[in-house]
């Protein structure tokens, strides 16, 4: 159900930027020339992040789960993306300022699946064996390969 929204060409494990409102932009600019989301896109995540922030603290690595409105997205995707640096976030649920390195954009069409797929990413990111194998990942194919594997 989840791999459908996975593609080889989602995949950046090299961006290089200082905050969190620059890979923002620079992931928005890629799904809008795809033809992932709208011009919109961007500006609602942004807001979106604002409110209900993403970012997610496990046992085993942090990360964060942008996602915003099904009005903003043409098609579904997971977009799996790692900066050089760790970049602040905020967590979900307490708003306590973390950083990350490691992204996860979901465009969600169907609202009714965001929950589903949430779950399923807290899920995977709980297993020690998937997440060292997660963050040793250096290419965009193997990750995409590993990420595929376990959704």
């Amino acid at each position: 159900m989840y791999k459908d929204m996975l593609q080889a060409d989602l995949v950046k494990l090299d961006c290089n930027v200082s905050n969190h409102v620059d890979l923002f932009q620079l992931i928005g600019k890629e799904l809008k020339e795809k033809g992932y989301v709208t011009d919109q896109y961007v500006e609602a995540l942004l807001e979106r992040e604002q409110q209900f922030p993403t970012g997610l603290k496990t046992k085993f690595v942090n990360i964060a789960i942008p996602h915003t409105d099904p009005q903003v997205i043409e098609k579904p995707f997971i977009f799996i993306v790692k900066n050089s640096t760790p970049l602040d976030m905020l967590q979900m649920g307490d708003n306590s300022e973390m950083t990350c390195c490691y992204f996860m954009f979901l465009g969600i069409k169907d609202p009714t699946g965001q929950v589903g797929l949430l779950a399923k990413l807290m899920e995977i990111f709980s297993q020690e064996a998937f997440v060292q194998e997660f963050v040793q990942t250096t290419t965009d194919l193997d990750m995409y390969q590993l990420v595929n594997h376990y959704l």
